[in-house]
């Protein structure tokens, strides 16, 4: 049976040239040398010293051997510092976001959970969500924060868990829709509606409900979160925006919030990720984020300022 002790005391004799010089170095006897040198030729089958000359050296089958030795014994001492030295250990985790996110929770959340786990590192991109999601799919991302979508609970090995429910709302410029609140959704039939555009996941959950409603789709569309809100600023329209982000800077903009009948439902923000070895990991992971949701708070706006509003 081939052994660690057997390599090693192959390494030592042709670094050091003897057997003699290698027993003194191993703090073992010469005949011990002698032996776990013949049980590695008899576990390998090569032929590894010629015997002929006064010093060891190596044949070609030993000169091969030696590299591979090499290799195994520092494999076997990386393995071993796996337990003594956890800190060197450094996961690489490929995560997604998007705008929504970005704008709010995610960098207090990434300064924090950096700080508290130097072991980790995350790549970040920030997409729409349906671009995440086909990356997920592709195995380019190992987590992402999106909207539901419904075919990623019915895909085996995917784990899921809601992080937070975002109130939407549809909101204006300050007296560009008139008439009586709450507004019948019939009513608003009549504006342009502006809407982040078919990678959005947010963004076709509300075309859905608002299909169901008798409304037409959006005809003017702006993939940027702060680019819709500056559209809807400009009054080019109206539009269905996280109510409770928004309307923290909504009256420094020239913005009101549209109460209608029916109201608008909440959109579910998830983490997906891909169950397996890494599971464990993910799992804390998710659990974190889920922690430090907050999709109502710019992040951008001071705590004494977002305090006021």
């Amino acid at each position: 049976m081939l052994t660690l002790k057997q390599l090693e005391t192959f390494v030592q004799v042709v670094e050091l040239g003897t057997f003699e010089r290698a027993s003194q170095r191993l703090n073992a006897t010469q005949s011990t040398v002698s032996k776990r040198i013949s049980e590695l030729e008899q576990a390998t089958g090569l032929r590894i010293f010629d015997r002929s000359r006064r010093n060891a050296r190596l044949t070609e089958e030993g000169e091969r051997l030696l590299e591979l030795a090499y290799a195994t014994l520092d494999g076997a001492k990386r393995i071993l510092e796996l337990n003594e030295q956890p800190e060197r250990t450094l996961h690489r985790v490929r995560i997604g976001f998007t705008d929504l996110a970005a704008l709010t929770w995610l960098p207090g959340f990434l300064r924090d959970y950096t700080t508290e786990r130097p072991d980790i590192r995350l790549d970040i991109t920030i997409d729409m969500s349906r671009t995440l999601y086909q990356q997920f799919q592709d195995g380019e991302l190992d987590l992402v924060v999106i909207p539901q979508v419904p075919e990623a609970f019915a895909q085996p090995g995917v784990e899921t868990r809601l992080l937070e429910e975002v109130e939407m709302a549809f909101m204006a410029r300050e007296g560009l829709v008139d008439g009586p609140r709450p507004i019948p959704i019939g009513a608003l039939e009549r504006y342009t509606l502006i809407s982040q555009g078919k990678r959005s996941g947010f963004a076709q959950d509300v075309n859905r409900w608002l299909s169901h409603q008798g409304m037409a789709a959006a005809n003017l569309t702006a993939d940027n979160l702060l680019a819709l809100v500056g559209l809807v600023a400009a009054g080019r329209g109206i539009s269905v925006l996280p109510r409770l982000c928004v309307q923290r800077f909504a009256r420094e903009q020239g913005l009101e919030i549209l109460e209608t009948t029916p109201r608008l439902p909440t959109i579910g923000y998830y983490a997906l990720y891909h169950g397996g070895v890494r599971i464990r990991l993910l799992e804390e992971l998710a659990h974190r984020l889920g922690d430090a949701a907050d999709f109502t708070r710019p992040f951008f706006l001071s705590e004494k300022r977002s305090a006021r509003d």
